[in-house]
């Protein structure tokens, strides 16, 4: 496999010394004078690919082996065809005005990969499409290393799960929407990262601390909004295929159909597979489990003759599978408590539709409805624990928009969720189900109000409220309120502070307690987790060359706990004890980011990141919370030739110490190696791609320092000790891999 990769890179050498033809375009205004045209197509004759020229109007095009046959073309100029020599260069090509015209033209600029927004009234960190076609990006999991505010990490040593943190907090407080849409929440988020393709969007928008109340109460440290590709995208059939040297494949396809000018809809599959079973750090686990997926979706819009649209669509999937020890046979050796192994399969289906209607005479004023349905099943293993649940949510959202005066405006509306569980979970063959381990079925119905008032886009407040009503927590109320200001045309200043709220699932949201011996004890009844979230971001742009603008912003944002359920491996022996907090818990976090193009189609990107998050746990005291990085920095670096037909891109992390669990229940010779934290340690990626017109190549490589956690699992070679555990993992677990893919676009 690496000898084909080295043969990829040679291929790459020999491309990039093929002969180019080199020249400029030009056209006679209505005063007889030549004038450079901008985005001119030049193209050979009988290809689909081409160039288009640049401001100066020059190109810059590979020779052809077919023909020798160029042509230009440019609206409102008559198209030419002109024969090329062997020995022609630098050619000066000039149109007659008039004539044939082409139907469209199509001018291509790489977008910035990762940027903060300047209109968004909430810090907001987007990632481009460019941004997810930096890296492999197979999945949404792996669609942050470009970020700071976003960190992924495993849950454990077994089952390959991933999971986010945002704000020095877990990803169970962020808020993950599908196109302003609430999913992955309960059993469906604790997989839910590995089941949205990368290539199936267009962008992630991450928005820092407590949002609008229009979404819900849950978002705690912030959302992370997906924007996928739409059923009108002018991309007939995309396909994305990719392959690793651990032999993990996955091919991704995006098909649109244009019905009728008013319907249209896309098709979106996905299939991926880990074949081998890979243990580097030699300690008879794999690395990362064996698993199967696919996964289907299709979207529909239909826009009616008065404005309004709908949106509805469907999803499938089914995922299976296997970690632990290699070589474990999840059939022969279930039951064997000398052997340990894993096994998950999940299957989702999920149907939705958004109704959105406008009325008035001035485009401010609309009516929605959002209807969405989910079924997911999970039945699972970790040695001789196991944990099977089945969930069906259903949810309502119905809100009116309007606005009034030249300043105003309010939205307003009504929700409701019921979420219904059928949960088991079980160790050593004993149903245990404590009380309160398992979640019951949750029923809420609310309202709310959000007014906004807008000056020139200079100064918007918004104020938002909404009041529910849980079965099992009863009323409370959520208010949040945002502030911007700019106070130069290019010094944007932001506020915000609210409240979020969130019941708690204790497995679904920890899935790392199945991956050891101990026991789960719940000692009481879990409250409604209940959090502050304040924060205040300052960015200045800073105008450079062609009108490129260079960013630096500075954000803090702390969230305060007044209930959190604490998940705690640091109390009692052998035990994991989950109980309501009882003292302080809190997360201050500290960001910096740059952004800066010093020299044409030259990016950087450049962030860094603290975090102290201190928690009151019952035996610890007031602590770090373990297992919590303290900062992270990062040094983006990408690199374009003219017209993007080579494109390089480059990363560097430097990830900063986690707070080990107190090793005091752990036997003298299991005691993990680091003390007290773990080290601070480094990773790099790096990927360049060749571009032809409809195809990109590319060849990668993450992790190219080839870092891993060592020993990862304690007591891997006794897993029926009651002192194993999988569950203490702060770092990377898989080593260097080098990748190649195509991406093709009709």
């Amino acid at each position: 496999m690496r000898k084909i990769f080295l043969l990829c890179a040679l291929l790459f050498g020999i491309g990039a010394k093929a002969a180019n033809l080199s020249g400029a375009v030009l056209g006679a205004t209505e005063s007889g004078q030549d004038e450079p045209l901008v985005a001119a197509d030049v193209f050979w004759l009988g290809s689909t690919g081409g160039a288009a020229t640049d401001s100066d109007g020059k190109f810059e095009i590979p020779r052809s082996k077919k023909t020798n046959r160029l042509v230009i073309a440019y609206y409102g100029y008559a198209a030419d065809t002109i024969t090329i020599d062997n020995d022609d260069d630098n050619l000066e090509i000039r149109l007659k005005s008039g004539g044939s015209e082409i139907d469209e033209v199509t001018v291509q600029a790489r977008q910035k990969g990762t940027f903060t927004s300047k209109i968004a009234p909430v810090t907001t960190e987007i990632i481009s499409y460019t941004g997810l076609t930096k890296m492999a990006c197979c999945n949404l999991a792996e669609s942050f290393e470009n970020s700071a505010t976003v960190t992924v990490g495993f849950s454990d040593a077994v089952s390959g799960t991933r999971q986010i943190r945002m704000l020095g907090l877990a990803g169970i407080y962020t808020q993950i929407l599908d196109e302003s849409r609430p999913i992955m929440r309960g059993i469906s988020a604790t997989n839910g990262l590995n089941y949205t393709p990368g290539m199936w969007l267009e962008g992630i928008q991450i928005s820092k601390g407590t949002s609008s109340v229009i979404n819900g109460y849950e978002a705690i440290t912030g959302q992370i909004n997906l924007e996928y590709r739409k059923p009108n995208n002018p991309d007939r059939v995309f396909v994305n295929a990719y392959l690793n040297n651990d032999y993990r494949g996955e091919i991704n396809l995006a098909t649109t159909l244009q019905l009728s000018p008013k319907l249209s809809a896309i098709l979106l599959l996905h299939a991926s597979a880990d074949r081998d079973m890979v243990d580097d750090n030699r300690d008879g686990f794999s690395d990362q489990p064996q698993s199967r997926q696919l996964n289907a979706a299709n979207r529909w819009l239909y826009t009616f003759d008065n404005g309004m649209q709908l949106r509805t669509g469907m999803r499938f999937l089914v995922e299976g599978k296997q970690g632990g020890q290699l070589h474990f046979d999840r059939h022969a050796d279930r039951h064997d408590t000398s052997r340990y192994g894993s096994y998950i399969t999940n299957r989702n289906f999920n149907a939705y539709a958004k109704l959105g209607m406008p009325f008035g005479n001035d485009g401010r004023n609309s009516v929605a409805l959002v209807v969405d349905y989910m079924l997911h099943d999970m039945a699972s293993f970790f040695g001789q624990k196991i944990y099977n649940a089945t969930e069906q949510s259903a949810y309502l959202n119905g809100l009116v928009q309007m606005g009034f005066g030249e300043h105003h405006s309010i939205t307003f509306g009504l929700s409701a969720r019921g979420d219904f569980y059928d949960e088991e979970y079980s160790f050593s063959d004993n149903i245990t189900n404590p009380d309160y381990l398992l979640h019951e079925n949750e029923r809420v119905v609310g309202a709310f109000g959000e007014y906004t008032f807008n000056i020139d886009k200079k100064f918007s407040a918004i104020a938002g409220l909404r009041i529910d009503n849980n079965n099992l927590y009863g009323a409370f109320v959520t208010p949040r309120a945002h502030l911007k200001y700019n106070l130069t045309d290019n010094l944007i200043a932001r506020a915000s502070a609210g409240r979020g709220l969130r019941s708690a699932n204790i497995i679904a949201d920890n899935i790392w307690v199945m991956a050891n011996q101990r026991n789960l004890v719940v000692e009481a009844k879990p409250k409604m987790e209940d959090a502050w979230t304040y924060g205040m971001s300052l960015t200045q742009y800073f105008n450079l060359h062609d009108e490129e603008k260079a960013s630096i912003g500075v954000d803090v944002f702390r969230t305060q706990f007044s209930n959190q359920v604490i998940v705690d491996q640091e109390v009692g022996n052998n035990e994991i004890r989950v109980y309501n907090l009882d003292g302080k818990s809190y997360a201050n976090n500290y960001q910096i980011d740059a952004s800066v193009t010093p020299i044409e189609r030259l990016s950087l990107y450049a962030t860094f990141r603290y975090s102290d998050t201190q928690v009151e746990l019952k035996e610890m005291g007031f602590s770090r919370k373990p297992l919590v990085d303290n900062f992270k920095g990062l040094l983006s670096v990408s690199y374009a030739t003219k017209f993007n037909k080579w494109m390089f891109d480059a990363t560097a992390q430097i990830n900063g110490q986690s707070r080990l669990p107190s090793s005091r229940y752990v036997p003298r010779d299991a005691k993990f190696e680091y003390g007290e934290y773990s080290p601070v340690y480094p990773m790099f990626f790096a990927q360049v791609t060749k571009r032809w017109h409809s195809l990109d190549v590319y060849l990668g490589c993450e992790n190219i320092a080839d870092y891993t956690q060592d020993n990862p699992i304690i007591y891997a070679d006794q897993p029926g000790n009651e002192k194993f555990n999988a569950s203490v993992v702060w770092g990377p677990l898989m080593g260097r891999k080098f990748y190649l893919g195509i991406r093709w676009t009709l």
